[in-house]
């Protein structure tokens, strides 16, 4: 019975020391606490920039400190820096601008502390999540109807909320129309053309959209809105429209929300779905001119 004891405590214990050693294997970055972070994590925006504070314990035992920058898990291969510790004072700031591209994934700067011999005797990882500057974040995704409202009543009907509205980087916009029409098909009516924006900094203040009735191909048809919201759970549209036509109760000057959702970009995509795209070819449209 001792004996079976002694194994099996034996067992536990080769058991912990293989754990150790596996895990030991599997940490690429050594931490000694002889390099350490002010801060370990944090959100920012493009064109803002981080600051984060290196401290060294033992200054004499560290020759270098290598930063190197990866964005969701891949190592960016044209960024590396190397800090000299000899020429600098401690606690040194480390600075860098966030730049387009940072938002495409978890920003990590990863700090480097190396020896004489150029081994690594301790290491540090800043995390960052990029908030997306709002004209990235317009073109990142498609975005689709979730409410129209009117006259405080929720007017989307499912056709309209079938539609796919995208933005792209030349300016011209296009709308798949899904598989569900309205009544008289008015939709096959349209040519999407182009939008553009004005802008308050880095804030969308407003967005205007182009079109053209295919029957007035000479005629541009725009719909300014009001940038309410626009972040990756929604876009919020302001827009004051004539719907008089619409009945009694109705003014030429009819306050609409719409609010749209984010959806990731598919190769299922198609413009005009059902329909030729070349029979929708207008001339006068042309993105970046109104």
């Amino acid at each position: 019975m001792k004996t079976l004891k002694k194994i099996i405590f034996i067992s536990i214990v080769l058991g912990m020391i293989s754990s150790l050693i596996i895990s030991c294997k599997s940490d690429d970055k050594q931490q000694t606490g002889l390099l350490t972070l002010s801060i370990l994590e944090g959100k920012i925006k493009i064109g803002d920039y981080v600051s984060v504070e290196l401290s060294l314990s033992h200054p004499d035992l560290i020759s270098k400190i290598v930063v190197k920058k990866s964005i969701e898990g891949k190592e960016v291969s044209s960024y590396l820096k190397e800090l000299n510790v000899k020429e600098l004072s401690f606690p040194y700031t480390f600075t860098e601008e966030i730049i387009a591209g940072d938002e495409n994934g978890i920003l990590v700067y990863s700090f480097y502390g190396m020896d004489e011999n150029n081994s690594v005797v301790d290491a540090a990882d800043l995390v960052l999540t990029v908030e997306l500057a709002q004209i990235p974040l317009l073109l990142k995704y498609d975005w689709v109807l979730a409410s129209q409202t009117i006259k405080g009543e929720d007017t989307a009907t499912p056709d309209l909320k079938d539609d796919i509205h995208r933005f792209n980087s030349d300016l011209t916009w296009q709308v798949d129309w899904g598989f569900i029409f309205s009544s008289a098909a008015l939709e096959t009516l349209n040519s999407y053309c182009a939008w553009q924006v004005t802008m308050d900094g880095a804030t969308v203040k407003t967005l205007s959209t182009i079109h053209y009735n295919v029957f007035s191909p000479s005629q541009a048809l725009m719909t300014h809105y009001n940038v309410l919201q626009l972040s990756d759970r929604k876009m919020i549209l302001e827009s004051y429209q004539d719907l008089s036509g619409l009945g009694d109760g109705y003014s030429s000057n009819e306050r609409v929300l719409e609010v749209y959702t984010p959806v990731s970009k598919t190769e299922d995509f198609t413009p005009y779905r059902g329909q030729n795209p070349d029979n929708y070819i207008v001339a006068s449209c042309n993105p970046g001119s109104y």
